[in-house]
């Protein structure tokens, strides 16, 4: 399983001047093939640092890259279109909620605001802070 922040806002890239593609004129990279490049080559992130946003190991996140530079490769040597889908992944997703400086309990609340007065449903205490964590 691979972490992912978001999809691609395009999920082809290609010549739109053919109605519908051939089968055979498309190069198809996983959605984790296109967060390892996003990851190494977009926010510069070194191997390491990428496989743990990804939650891999650095060897996994090697063979993904050099997959997904293959088949960018393959595509631009052949003119092939590039469509970005699948792959066995998990999206990330922002944590926002508060936290209780009490009895240092977290939770969610998609309503949460910096403004909203709320207490620790754990321990009812008023001590209470916005939390807020997006991950990369």
């Amino acid at each position: 399983m691979r972490y992912v922040k978001i999809t691609p806002n395009n999920f082809y890239f290609a010549d739109f001047s053919e109605a519908i593609p051939l089968v055979d004129k498309i190069v198809v990279l996983t959605i984790s093939e296109f967060e390892a490049m996003r990851l190494k080559h977009y926010i510069n992130l070194n191997q390491k640092e990428a496989a743990e946003k990804m939650g891999i190991s650095q060897p996994t996140f090697s063979r993904i890259l050099e997959c997904a530079h293959q088949k960018s490769t393959q595509a631009l040597i052949e003119g092939k279109q590039i469509r970005v889908s699948g792959g066995n992944i998990n999206y990330k997703k922002s944590f926002v909620g508060y936290g209780c400086l009490n009895c240092n309990a977290e939770w969610e609340d998609d309503n949460a605001s910096k403004d909203r007065k709320v207490n620790c449903p754990k321990c009812n205490s008023a001590q209470v802070y916005y939390l807020i964590r997006e991950p990369i």
